[in-house]
């Protein structure tokens, strides 16, 4: 009897087992059959692999792609972001209006305080290259600044990322079988489940603040007086948010939407500011207009503030001239070209246009900016001539070998 009872559980696990491989089999082989109809350098693919290793840079030829097969295009990013069919589906922009407020004028100015004291970090870890006649490389630092940037924004979260570097573990779509691969869904169930409890507890103290009749942006959003007078972040608004009948976003809604603003506030934000730095380095005439104009603003300060943004109009008009240029128009680098602002609305648009634009643009120049102004009255900037520039056109345009600078400290009486 316990032979036969052994034998049944044994056909139903490998009846299961049989099912589920057959199962991940043929996701595969449909994922195997999108990618090979992807346009193709070689009219053959690999036999088992198709064209994975083949792909043409074009982040559009991808999203195409996963959009015609939203089943693939969940399972090879949802881990992540959330359901990455939300961000490449057609849909109507209304949703939007709940995280508008987020980037509202008022909302927006006191993140400059937070730009400034990143980039003070920064300064001084290339201060300290800079004494021992060491060059640095500007996409490895920058984004650690640029995520400081976001977590604080967002979540009021100090990491000292710039000072720790990255977690260990870092995603490749293609690895989800290897340990590497396991070791990273186990890094984002614990980044998951940290966000989870932020939120939770972040909804009892506005609850609380509720209980006692005070408003977020009245009053503190804790008790401690180191909260005292804190400014909205990012959850803040999505935990508040409500459409026309009262209905706030789900967790997992404010999980996700959190997760993508991290993403698109770090990376996008990062690849914006390198790609300047390594521009005004090789055009040393207009990083010397840079240096003037924010000499002029600051007048003698230490800090911009957030009235000095408009202020830095050439400075302004190099970081678009950057964008222009990456990803790639290759042309006179030109940041006069955007003297006239007389232009068609969709004639350079490096956040999108129209109702799906995004939403975290001025965010994001605002950030460039002060990062941009605060290396510039620091540092003198050369592109080191014996390291490689090559463009690596991904989900975000970056060198493929980073952008290696030579930076001299400027004097004292000179910033």
């Amino acid at each position: 009897m316990a032979g036969i009872v052994l034998s049944i559980l044994g056909t139903a696990v490998l009846a299961a087992a049989l099912w589920l491989g057959t199962r991940w089999l043929y996701g595969y082989c449909r994922m195997i059959y999108y990618i090979g109809r992807i346009p193709k350098p070689t009219p053959n693919g690999h036999w088992l692999f198709g064209h994975i290793f083949e792909l043409p840079p074009c982040q559009s030829t991808m999203i195409k792609m996963i959009a015609r097969n939203r089943s693939t295009g969940h399972a090879l990013t949802a881990t992540w972001v959330g359901p990455f069919i939300s961000l490449v589906a057609i849909t109507h922009p209304e949703p939007l209006k709940q995280l508008l407020k987020a980037f509202h004028y008022e909302i927006l100015k006191p993140y400059v305080d937070v730009y400034n004291s990143c980039s003070e970090v920064l300064l001084n870890k290339w201060s300290a290259l800079a004494k021992k006649n060491e060059p640095v490389m500007a996409f490895e630092s920058v984004s650690l600044l640029t995520l400081d940037v976001v977590l604080q924004c967002a979540f009021s979260f100090k990491s000292d990322c710039q000072d720790t570097g990255y977690p260990p573990y870092q995603s490749n779509l293609f690895f989800y079988l290897s340990p590497d691969g396991r070791k990273f869904r186990k890094a984002c169930k614990l980044v998951h489940d940290h966000s989870e409890k932020v939120i939770n507890e972040r909804k009892k103290v506005l609850a609380s603040l509720a209980a006692r009749g005070v408003r977020p942006t009245e009053g503190t959003l804790g008790d401690s007086k180191k909260d005292q007078g804190k400014y909205l972040d990012f959850l803040d608004i999505l935990l508040t948010a409500v459409d026309e009948e009262g209905r706030g976003l789900s967790d997992l809604d404010i999980r996700n939407e959190a997760d993508t603003f991290m993403f698109e506030g770090h990376d996008t934000t990062a690849s914006g500011i390198c790609w300047t730095l390594y521009l005004l380095a090789k055009h040393p005439e207009q990083q010397e207009k840079c240096r003037d104009e924010i000499r002029t603003v600051l007048d003698g300060r230490s800090h911009l503030e957030f009235a000095d943004l408009p202020k830095l109009q050439y400075t302004h008009w190099c970081i678009k001239e950057a964008m222009r240029l990456y990803p790639p128009v290759f042309q006179e680098f030109n940041p006069l070209r955007f003297s006239s602002e007389i232009r068609h609305p969709y004639a350079y648009i490096p956040f999108s246009a129209g109702p799906r634009n995004c939403i975290g643009q001025s965010f994001a120049i605002n950030e460039e900016k002060v990062v941009v102004s605060n290396i510039l009255r620091r540092f003198e900037l050369r592109v080191d001539d014996s390291h490689c520039i090559e463009m690596d056109p991904k989900v975000i345009l970056k060198a493929k070998y980073d952008i290696k600078l030579d930076i001299k400290p400027l004097p004292s009486s000179a910033t």
